[in-house]
């Protein structure tokens, strides 16, 4: 069965350093299925998975307006499913995405002219989509956390992504337990844990946090929760520090700041979080090639991370991709 998986109103970047197109891969790799480009008919597919993409908040990303190359996307997607085809809208559900009423408020705008639009056949296809979620993947094993969890899954895990999400604000505002039981991730076999990336960027060193206590504190709550789901659980290691001279876009940053501490302080703050989980977790800690965190963070941030200024890995570098 042909399969593909596209964005009709913001394409799927081609570059396979984005991480827009990292978690397009993530679906990819457990639906076996393509990604498409602003080329791809995808009419001609019998399945067809909607991205909305790793960033989605709600609004839809039209720069040049819903024009004519955006109109006829989605009219792909509209014959598609009149011809047979079944649509599946990823992450979310259709109808909480809003896409009809955003298009809508689009007419007589400069890009858009009335007569390009057919508001009832668009409605009636979008929302014949069924909800798909990582949760609903019949796969043994699972990882939660921040949005480096791209990251470090592995094909055989679901991915439950807390875009944002910080291990000071799951070991004090939630506990670690329940936020485990609050995931689809909680019966799976074997459970990943990917937070402290984003507490070392910006949080650490505001609240003068010993990166010692803090590592022991994880432990001991992993330990725990281990105990009490009778799950295998793995704390996967902060990301390496970049340079202090890579630009950060505004959604990386926290009240107008890349970064807290210096990047000397923020490398030994990992170093010593690591070291800690390392002694203290008697089974699997997850973590990237150890050269990585050695290597000279120019070359680190050039070749490893993500081009364009972001604060990830690049996707060629992911686990499921390299296999470290």
């Amino acid at each position: 069965m042909s399969k593909i998986i596209m964005n009709p109103f913001t394409p799927i970047p081609k570059s396979p350093k984005s991480h827009v197109r990292g978690w397009a891969t993530m679906w990819s790799q457990r639906l076996d299925a393509e990604i498409a480009n602003k080329d791809t008919d995808v009419s001609l597919y019998e399945e067809i998975y909607i991205d909305h993409g790793v960033n989605f908040s709600g609004t839809m990303n039209l720069f040049g307006g819903y024009n004519t190359e955006v109109h006829n996307r989605v009219m792909q997607l509209v014959e598609a499913e009149q011809k047979g085809a079944t649509l599946y809208s990823l992450d979310l559900p259709i109808n909480e995405v809003g896409y009809v009423k955003q298009i809508e408020k689009r007419i007589g705008a400069a890009t858009t002219t009335k007569s390009e639009i057919d508001l009832y056949d668009i409605e009636e296809s979008l929302y014949a989509a069924h909800t798909l979620t990582m949760g609903d993947l019949k796969l043994p094993k699972a990882i939660i956390g921040d949005s480096h969890c791209l990251a470090y899954s592995t094909k055989d895990q679901k991915i439950d992504r807390r875009n944002g999400l910080t291990l000071y604000h799951v070991l004090n505002k939630i506990g670690l337990v329940p936020f485990i039981n609050k995931s689809f991730a909680k019966n799976s076999s074997e459970i990943d844990l990917c937070l402290g990336s984003i507490d070392i960027r910006h949080h650490v060193f505001r609240h003068e946090v010993d990166a010692g206590a803090f590592a022991h504190r994880y432990a001991r709550e992993i330990i725990k929760a281990q105990d009490y789901l009778e799950t295998a659980i793995n704390p996967c290691t902060p990301v390496p520090i970049e340079t202090i001279d890579r630009k950060i876009p505004n959604t990386g940053k926290y009240r107008g700041e890349s970064y807290f501490g210096s990047m000397d302080q923020r490398i030994d703050f990992t170093q010593e979080f690591i070291d800690v989980l390392n002694d203290y977790i008697e089974f699997e800690v997850v973590s990237p090639p150890k050269k990585w965190y050695t290597m000279d963070p120019y070359v680190y941030e050039k070749e490893i991370m993500e081009h364009g200024g972001s604060v990830h890995i690049s996707p060629v570098y992911y686990r499921s991709i390299r296999g470290w």
